[in-house]
């Protein structure tokens, strides 16, 4: 009966003392003095300038150039592409799933035949 006491009360002063080592004690930082770079004028103008010259960045996305997109093909070519890849089967072992070879009316092959038939 002496030895769970023991261990506990081990345990017990264990823990305090890992309690106390790690609590630190909060600090507070004073308020610091203000420092002005730029008056307001200025930077109203450097905001003007920036518009003008088109390098004012607002988003994320503002800083992603990218070339614009130039299509290859026509969309008549694509369509026709799509049409001729439904007609002789190509589209839908495309879209087929692996082991859904007997499956029919439901699910992707559904809707591609009513894709095919819509475009028609």
């Amino acid at each position: 009966m002496k030895n769970p006491l023991i261990l506990a009360a081990i345990a017990s002063l264990a823990l305090t003392a890992f309690g106390s080592a790690s609590a630190q004690q909060a600090t507070y930082e004073l308020p610091q003095p203000v420092v002005v770079g730029n008056t307001r004028a200025a930077v109203v103008a450097e905001l003007q300038q920036a518009r003008a010259a088109g390098s004012l960045s607002v988003t994320e996305l503002d800083r992603q150039t990218r070339a614009p997109f130039v299509a290859s093909r026509s969309r008549d070519e694509v369509r026709a592409e799509t049409l001729a890849a439904a007609g002789n089967g190509e589209l839908q072992a495309l879209n087929s799933e692996a082991g859904a070879a007997g499956i029919s009316g439901t699910g992707r092959h559904a809707t591609v035949h009513r894709m095919h038939a819509a475009m028609r």
